[in-house]
């Protein structure tokens, strides 16, 4: 054997470890989340805060890449990036699917009005905020230089996280709020992949991000004939989306964009046929969410990596203190006396958490373009969203 073909056969024994590791543990974290012991301690709000957030499987990076005890190295997932692919057009799909055209018909215009405020004054006040910091930090940098991350920071404070299991004391009150707290958490989604994906495209972007919707809405039809055949079964329709959801990636991959505006609109338009091969669709991609999230949350613990001096840290803090200080404002603004209710006190600082579609973001722009400035906006994601976590925890708890 040559000594080009044993470097190969030996570089790739890691490849393999790796794709098995972060898989196998992804798995793990999923099905752990899901099981009774996981049901009891789900009933402590931190415990459920960090089951449902994806920290668990953020920490299993953290121990298992070069920051524990090297298991997973950063250059062997260069190799896993098809499979972040996958998982960003399964996101994508996720978020497309809730864009359905009668639950859009029949949110209330006051949520609508919360999500765009959210969405513009989170966006501009973020960018602002990344930019300042970064201006600072490197003073000759131009804004083209610059605008990545802060539009990457700016789109992943849009919205909050849906999760509410970690907030006790809701009553019979809150109920209403509660509803439209998770549904401005999709629709939140929904904004940040536009603004990540569209806000920020170059000439060149405007023409893949061109080319990758065209090839979404040939697969949108496509696999939307196959859900409406009677003679689908699971089996089928698991294939038949996989290998749609392939297709997407490779294509988005081929000229250099995200699949995530392809998969969304794949979602988009499929999600509007009705009857038993829809529901089968929904339930398939609903259950696979918790082992497409930890993918993502494990991927973010094995990159992360500290040492970029202190700019990530400002960034945190600054996006902290404006989800801490304009969120719960944004939100007695939009609802009015419903968010003070006293029923609906435990949600006050609900929308303060950050949504789990930014570490995606974050991650998906790591993988497509590694530097220096991505890995501290990927750092200042982290932080953002451990904070933004516990901090509602404490102040309960003070209450």
């Amino acid at each position: 054997m040559s000594d080009a073909a044993s470097a190969s056969t030996l570089g790739g024994i890691p490849q393999a470890v790796a794709a098995l590791a972060v898989g196998g543990t992804a798995l793990l974290v999923a099905f752990a989340s899901l099981t009774r012991p996981a049901a009891r301690l789900a009933r402590w709000p931190l415990a459920s805060a960090l089951l449902g957030g994806g920290w668990i499987a953020l920490a299993c990076g953290l121990l298992l890449g070069p920051a524990g005890i090297g298991l997973l190295k950063v250059e062997s997932l260069g190799e896993l990036r098809p499979l972040t692919q996958v998982g960003l057009a399964w996101i994508g799909l996720l978020v497309g699917l809730q864009m359905k055209s009668s639950l859009l018909a029949a949110v209330p215009t006051t949520l609508w009005r919360w999500s765009v405020l959210d969405a513009v004054v989170s966006f501009l006040c973020a960018a602002t905020i990344t930019g300042l910091v970064l201006r600072w930090a490197a003073p000759a940098a131009s804004l083209r230089v610059l605008w990545p991350v802060m539009s990457l920071i700016a789109a992943g404070t849009i919205g909050w996280s849906g999760e509410l299991r970690s907030l006790r004391g809701l009553d019979t009150r809150a109920a209403g709020v509660a509803s439209l707290v998770q549904g401005g958490a999709g629709l939140g989604s929904a904004l940040a992949i536009v603004c990540a994906d569209l806000i920020s495209l170059s000439p060149d972007g405007s023409r893949s991000l061109l080319a990758t919707l065209a090839v979404a809405t040939a697969a949108a039809f496509s696999l939307r004939a196959v859900l409406g055949s009677t003679a689908g079964t699971d089996g089928r329709l698991t294939l038949a989306l996989l290998g749609t959801l392939a297709l997407i990636a490779g294509a988005s991959a081929s000229v250099s964009a995200s699949p995530l505006p392809g998969a969304f609109l794949l979602g988009l338009v499929v999600t509007n046929l009705r009857g038993a091969p829809m529901r089968r669709l929904e339930r398939l991609v609903a259950e696979s969410e918790p082992a497409v999230a930890a993918v993502f949350f494990l991927l973010a613990g094995v990159l992360l990596r500290a040492g970029f001096g202190w700019w990530p840290w400002l960034v945190a803090g600054g996006v902290l203190a404006l989800r801490v200080l304009a969120k719960p404002a944004m939100a007695h603004l939009a609802l009015g006396d419903a968010w003070s209710a006293t029923g609906a006190s435990a949600l006050r600082t609900a929308t303060v958490r950050q949504a789990p579609i930014a570490v995606a973001l974050a991650v998906a722009a790591l993988q497509a373009r590694d530097g220096e400035d991505q890995r501290g906006a990927l750092l200042a994601v982290v932080a953002i969203g451990v904070a933004s976590g516990v901090l509602p925890l404490l102040w309960r708890r003070r209450a």
